[in-house]
């Protein structure tokens, strides 16, 4: 991995955007130097950025049996968001897997997970998420993603120590944590996950 893509190193550019022992309902949370930071990324890219697009039309035509949302929130999170069905998926199955991918707005980084609902059955078994490594039905849909992600972006992938690495003395803007809650995924990406 890049020596610069260091948990450490990402955990010192999160408290650049996020202001340190604050919650988001702070009203000094916005008005910081970070916050005032964090907004003015999040307005750069209200619009999505060529690479962006580009990728987007490349994985439609790349992967023409699945399906493509684009999940991204620009106003909120400091990421694009792309969910890719496996192929097969009719909207309407109840069965919906997909592989989420997530391209960070604040380093040159990215992470995918594996989502699993099944409509059918109402048990923990029926709606679950996951990291690397990929249930073998997910794996070929990954591979091609990241080939994807790192051909248009240039991106790294981080590894799931990476992005479970704790940041405690920061909130997400969005999220309804508490101080101690809060992984670099939480703060690169997104809370938010499906």
């Amino acid at each position: 991995m890049n020596p610069e893509l260091t948990a450490d190193a990402l955990v010192q550019l999160v408290h650049r955007y996020y202001p340190a022992d604050l919650g988001n309902e702070d009203p000094r949370y916005e008005q910081s130097e970070e916050g005032r930071r964090l907004e003015a990324l999040l307005q750069a890219h209200v619009n999505p950025s060529p690479a962006w697009k580009e990728f987007m039309l490349r994985l439609s035509r790349e992967l023409p049996d699945c399906w493509l949302w684009d999940t991204t929130i620009p106003r909120h999170d400091p990421c694009y968001e792309c969910r890719v069905s496996l192929p097969g998926f009719q909207v309407g199955d109840p069965l919906y897997d997909c592989v989420v991918c997530m391209v960070s707005k604040l380093a040159p980084v990215y992470a995918l997970y594996a989502s699993h609902r099944d409509k059918n059955d109402p048990s923990e078994e029926g709606y679950w998420l996951r990291f690397p490594p990929f249930p073998p039905e997910f794996q070929s849909q990954e591979t091609k993603l990241a080939a994807l992600i790192e051909s248009t972006f240039g991106y790294t992938r981080l590894p799931n120590d990476v992005l479970f690495t704790p940041v405690p003395d920061l909130v997400p803007r969005t999220a309804n944590f508490v101080p101690g809650q809060a992984h670099l995924i939480d703060c690169l990406f997104t809370h938010y996950r499906w």
